[in-house]
């Protein structure tokens, strides 16, 4: 077996840690009485954020064992996943601070938009520097994941304007 590129951990690590930051985010958010009128779809889009997680941590878990990526679809089907740790890098730490901060609806649904949009980013960047097919699809998976956030976050936002 090939041994499994450093980069292709590294890039999975940050999206593990992108994937928690917004997980507490979205329910940091759904706790803003500023924020009550999206409280069911910030819960949402926190499970899906778990869901997330959960991809990429079996993607990175999977690739260190066996070397060998598995289908988004087989990792949802595993028993057994982690819960999410609140271990975040700094800017995540600063984003769950502007949350906590916002005194509208507005401004937490802008840092939503950024959140999504910066993960957005790094799985667009990683899947085209993926040599293997299986690792471009789990990234553009993740992608398309984010891309629907983004438009859910903006129809909210066009809500409430």
């Amino acid at each position: 077996m090939t041994p499994v590129n450093p980069d292709v951990l590294q890039a999975l690590s940050f999206g593990i840690q992108a994937e928690v930051a917004a997980y507490i985010f979205y329910l940091e958010a759904a706790k803003k009485s500023e924020a009550a009128q999206f409280k069911d779809v910030l819960e949402k889009l926190a499970y899906e954020e778990k869901n997330h997680f959960h991809i990429l941590e079996r993607q990175h878990h999977s690739l260190i064992k066996s070397e060998h990526w598995v289908s988004t679809a087989d990792v949802m089907k595993m028993e057994g996943l982690p819960e999410p740790e609140e271990d975040m890098s700094p800017r995540h730490k600063e984003l769950i601070e502007q949350v906590r901060a916002a005194d509208s609806v507005r401004k937490i649904l802008d840092i939503a938009y950024r959140l999504e949009e910066d993960a957005h980013s790094l799985y667009i960047r990683e899947m085209q520097r993926q040599d293997s097919p299986e690792g471009k699809k789990v990234f553009e998976d993740m992608a398309r994941f984010e891309k629907g956030h983004m438009a859910v976050i903006n129809d909210m936002i066009k809500k409430y304007a």
